[in-house]
């Protein structure tokens, strides 16, 4: 089968975990507090820019080591400047991060068919979340560059334990369901004309510069957000600003989507919620 032609790349990588049976710190052991997924966003005709990015933000944090760059591994002056080196990049930025405590021991088995995996069916459905907002830009950016909708091809981090096969299967499932009106959620829906799932591919993070940088996007915001960890830090996810995408100026619930949905009623400590303030979000 020949692979369709595309014209936009979206890394996605992500910080946390998805585990929803026992959340830390509710619980003394199990998943993390947040699960946060990264994506950027290049034209294709861009694609090797990445790859000179993470060559000059090596230089500048001065990481002669190893040749790719992995956010946690990175010192808190390091990771600012890397921050700061990518919100210069010709790419847009999404994030979508999600609070957990408020998921704790929560069981859809809908949506777990749906999934057609029982133990990714949260993982799936963040990635649908994002994946709206990534569609839509991609839908309205084509409009502008070629004055139609294009393809967007759709590049994931290999993680330990996650069914990629099934994200594939779940996207075409969702497609089928929009088309009977059938879709869960109808009211914001991925963009499937720009979207096919022969268009779907798993690298290595150390082997892909642009999941590197979808890396970045994640981690810092993972970092700005888990405020009860020793390494809290906002400033380098308030350095992505210049690339973060929005929606007439407001990045929220654009480029930074933030759930549980219902964000006045979410669990967030004062220091928890500043990032999500900074970016719009009405808390």
């Amino acid at each position: 089968m020949s692979v369709p032609s595309f014209d936009y790349i979206a890394y996605f990588d992500e910080a946390g975990d998805p585990g929803i049976r026992r959340v830390v710190p509710v619980d003394p052991s199990g998943g993390t507090e947040w699960f946060v997924l990264g994506c950027v966003v290049i034209k294709a005709s861009r694609e090797k820019e990445p790859i000179d990015f993470i060559k000059r933000a090596r230089m500048i944090i001065k990481s002669r080591q190893r040749p790719d760059i992995h956010y946690k591994n990175l010192k808190a002056w390091q990771r600012v400047k890397v921050c700061q080196e990518a919100a210069k990049e010709n790419a847009r930025f999404f994030c979508l991060a999600s609070n957990k405590i408020s998921m704790r021991g929560y069981k859809n088995p809908a949506a777990a068919a749906t999934s057609l995996h029982p133990n990714n069916f949260f993982y799936n459905y963040c990635i649908r979340i994002l994946l709206e907002r990534v569609t839509e830009w991609v839908e309205r950016r084509s409009l502008i560059d070629f004055g139609e909708p294009r393809k967007v091809k759709l590049v994931f981090s290999e993680r330990g334990g996650h069914s990629y096969r099934h994200v594939k299967t779940y996207t075409e499932v969702l497609r089928i369901q929009e088309e009977k009106g059938r879709l869960f959620q109808s009211a914001r829906a991925p963009k499937f004309e720009v979207l096919d799932a022969n268009l779907i591919e798993v690298i290595r993070h150390d082997q892909n510069a642009g999941l590197q940088m979808a890396d970045i996007v994640a981690s810092a915001f993972y970092h700005a957000a888990n405020a009860r960890a020793s390494n809290w830090d906002i400033e380098p996810a308030k350095a992505l600003k210049p690339r973060m995408a929005y929606d007439r100026t407001i990045v929220a619930n654009t480029g930074l989507t933030l759930l549980p949905w219902r964000t006045w009623k979410s669990p967030l400590t004062n220091d928890q919620k500043k990032i999500f303030s900074f970016y719009g979000h009405k808390l």
